[in-house]
């Protein structure tokens, strides 16, 4: 039986939007916080994002951002002004402060409409988790010749600013030598914001562009390497494994920060450090031969498991302190995103 193509990327929701609708709902004389914010967007776990747009959204006289503040009252941060004075403009509409908090009388506001929608982080959280239901972990059935890396930057620096644009390196690597075969740059506006464990949907157009932009060329990736968790993440679903899953091509992701599971220290067999996460092997911890203290993190994306991604990447390391095509993909997106900001 041939199964079903997975669903596609789903629409993007314009969360700036989206929040500031949220934001106009808050009526004079009440105050809500930035996590109850965050959970009527679908997850509080965007608390510091709304926090970030609330400190950099276009300002004007009319805007309620005032009435947000900390879970404890204090104000935070205020773009028109001092903490100070976004406690003032709270007093003035009725608001009980004292010691430098936000005492509101009737309690928090939490009446937030979305028009009957589903919150859209808890509506991207149920795709995601769809799509790493899809997730083959296998062996290979013999190691690749050539890896495609994939890695994004961003340009320019500036938070939300509309006009920013992603910069997708794709390096195609010969494992043997780590020469470069083939290096594609795509770059697209990006408009989804930075939110913990929801990378994938600021990064995945990207990559997907990138290594459809590859199969253009007449090449056909054996394996992705991306800078991202596969399935070494609190969902299992990383932006490695939702790229293989959507790709159809065998995927591996590595980083450098250790966001879940534990490390044993015990070395295995073939000397892997493996990754456990509440009962399930997730990865393995290679120690780049470049003579840094850092591990870096590897796990499956799709249709390989953890001990032949771990055998690949290893043969990765070309005296470089990352694997070649994650190297060589860093290297050229930043240089184009450097590029970008200069207005070249």
């Amino acid at each position: 039986m041939i199964p079903e193509p997975p669903p596609p990327l789903p629409e993007l929701p314009d969360l700036p939007v989206l929040l500031a609708a949220l934001l106009r709902q808050i009526p004079r004389g009440s105050v809500s916080t930035y996590g109850t914010l965050a959970a009527s967007l679908g997850d509080r776990a965007a608390a510091r994002w709304v926090g970030t747009y609330a400190l950099h959204h276009e300002h004007s006289p009319a805007c309620c951002c005032h009435r947000v503040v900390r879970a404890d009252g204090s104000p935070g941060g205020f773009i028109a002004g001092s903490p100070e004075e976004k406690l003032a403009l709270l007093a003035e509409e009725g608001v009980p402060t004292f010691s430098g908090r936000a005492f509101p009388a009737a309690g928090w506001f939490d009446a937030f409409n979305l028009a009957d929608r589903e919150p859209p982080l808890a509506a991207l959280r149920r795709w995601q988790n769809e799509i790493a239901a899809r997730v083959v972990l296998e062996p290979l059935a013999q190691l690749p010749r050539t890896v495609l890396g994939l890695d994004v930057s961003y340009a320019p620096a500036e938070f939300e600013d509309r006009a920013a644009r992603g910069v997708a390196a794709a390096v195609l690597v010969e494992v043997a030598t780590g020469r470069t075969l083939r290096t594609v740059l795509v770059e697209q506006p990006v408009r989804f914001p930075y939110i913990t464990s929801y990378l994938a949907f600021r990064e995945l157009p990207l990559l997907l562009a990138a290594t459809e932009a590859v199969r253009a060329e007449g090449e056909e990736p054996e394996m992705l390497l991306v800078d991202g968790s596969g399935i070494l993440h609190p969902r299992r679903g990383g932006i490695a494994a939702l790229t293989g899953v959507l790709a159809g091509i065998p995927t591996v992701g590595l980083t450098k920060k250790l966001i879940c599971g534990r490390v044993e220290e015990a070395e295995h067999a073939g000397g892997l450090r493996l990754i456990h996460h509440e009962g399930d092997l997730l990865g393995a911890a290679l120690r780049p031969p470049s003579g840094t203290a850092r591990d870096h993190y590897v796990s499956p994306g799709h249709r390989i498991d953890v001990p032949t991604a771990a055998a690949v990447v290893s043969r990765l390391y070309h005296g470089r302190r990352l694997p070649e095509p994650i190297h060589q993909a860093d290297r050229l997106s930043r240089r184009r995103a450097r590029e970008l900001n200069r207005g070249i």
